[in-house]
């Protein structure tokens, strides 16, 4: 029998957005278990927090993540309980859509090269046991990065994520077109180092660029890391620990560089990222 799927959606104060988001769902060829609207609006706690509420509203055995300003493809439930039928699998990364500055339609997902800097709620599906299991989201977290904690929870807790590209969501607006500023950066970047420092090399390898070499917010950050950040309940990394991360961080970088100057950047995404 098919699983069951609520879908968890946090709303700020963007009441036309989340009316398109709500009429894309009730348009599935399969109906989603519950639709959990969670306003902050006045409450202001963040996506983590909302998402939280939402999710230990429901029942199903699944719970579905996308943003208030979604459009969910019509068989988007339906593909969800196709690839949920192998119940090995604990999660869904899917892939998303935007619009270019053209109006045209155009993919918005990680490189391929990346198998942890990834994970975002505006399409991941996870299995309620497993939120379960890691306590849903982190509610230190504010606006960044509250997703790839929980995504690595899960797969370090034994439930794997897989990528799926046939999992679309319509994401119309470019994903921070709005306006909206990270909350609590590099705080956020801490607590993800924190989550898991090894996962979190391939984070700071994506973090090196020439523009972030040349602007000098490479360096900005790596002082923040090592600086405790308010409010003050997450341990600032010590010097013997940035090293550690940054001398493999680079490492990474410089291959992907080679290898993107040799034979290019991989072709696909790890289809398992457990």
């Amino acid at each position: 029998m098919p699983v069951s799927v609520d879908v968890v959606i946090p709303t700020f104060r963007r009441p036309e957005a989340l009316a398109r988001c709500v009429a894309s769902l009730e348009d599935q060829t399969v109906k989603p278990a519950s639709i959990e609207i969670i306003d902050d609006s006045e409450t202001d706690h963040g996506p983590g927090i909302a998402r939280n509420i939402g999710w230990k509203r429901g029942r199903a055995e699944v719970v579905a993540f996308l943003d208030d300003d979604c459009v969910a493809p019509e068989n988007w439930i339906e593909i969800i309980q196709e690839i949920l039928e192998n119940n090995d699998i604990g999660g869904i990364e899917g892939a998303m859509t935007t619009k270019d500055g053209l109006g045209n339609i155009v993919s918005y997902n990680p490189p391929n090269r990346f198998k942890w800097d990834r994970f975002k709620t505006a399409n991941l599906i996870i299995r309620r046991e497993a939120l379960e299991k890691v306590n849903g989201f982190d509610e230190r977290y504010y606006l960044h990065r509250e997703d790839t904690d929980l995504a690595w929870k899960v797969i370090d807790a034994g439930y794997p994520i897989v990528w799926s590209s046939r999992c679309i969501m319509h994401h119309p607006e470019p994903i921070g077109s709005h306006g909206g500023i990270y909350g609590a950066y590099p705080r956020s970047e801490q607590l993800l180092y924190r989550c898991n420092p090894k996962k979190y090399i391939e984070s700071a390898a994506g973090l090196i660029s020439f523009i972030s070499i040349k602007n000098g917010g490479l360096w900005k950050l790596q002082k923040e890391l090592r600086t405790t950040q308010e409010p003050s309940d997450v341990q600032a990394l010590n010097r013997l620990e940035s090293w550690n991360l940054w001398g493999k961080a680079w490492v990474l970088a410089i291959f992907w560089l080679i290898r993107k100057n040799t034979i290019g950047e991989p072709k696909v995404v790890s289809k398992n990222l457990k």
